[in-house]
């Protein structure tokens, strides 16, 4: 009885997320107005309408974006920094080796979105790990430097040490 109430839950939450993205997708311009800057509903909504838009978003929790407001994020004012943690549901290996398994310890799916127009600064993998600050971002080829801390949607993964 238990495993067919558990088994219901995860079908409706499926079921819940797939539609929440369907209406984001399909409504996206009525939902957002960005001509009197982007609140942080709609920053979410734009960073969802992004994530969805992407390969990753099997991988990522579209429907549970974050808004980070820690000190680090505070430093640039005009910006929205929303993340997406790694979708706990999606397969992936066991093997640490492996890398489903190296993501789903290591990364997190950031977007950036200016404040005052809604244009996305960055869209793509995030390795918090490497860097908590969100300075990579605004230096244009740090995001590229041996140790990558970002990779916009379809970059090859760099290798983890």
């Amino acid at each position: 009885m238990a495993m067919k109430q558990i088994l219901c839950a995860l079908s409706l939450c499926l079921l819940v997320g797939c539609a929440s993205n369907q209406a984001i997708y399909k409504n996206y311009s009525t939902m957002v107005d960005k001509g009197d800057g982007v609140s942080e509903q709609e920053a979410k909504i734009i960073a969802q309408h992004a994530i969805i838009g992407s390969q990753e978003k099997r991988d990522y929790r579209v429907t549970a974006p974050d808004v980070k407001n820690t000190i680090e994020a505070q430093k640039y004012p005009d910006f929205w920094f929303v993340v997406f943690g790694h979708n706990w549901l999606s397969p992936i290996s066991t093997d640490p080796m492996a890398k489903t398994y190296t993501e789903l310890r290591e990364t997190q799916y950031l977007v950036v979105i200016n404040r005052r127009t809604g244009d996305i600064k960055f869209n793509g993998q995030w390795y918090p790990k490497r860097a908590d600050n969100f300075d990579w971002i605004f230096d244009p080829d740090s995001y590229r430097k041996e140790n990558a801390i970002g990779l916009f949607p379809g970059e090859p993964s760099i290798p983890l040490r």
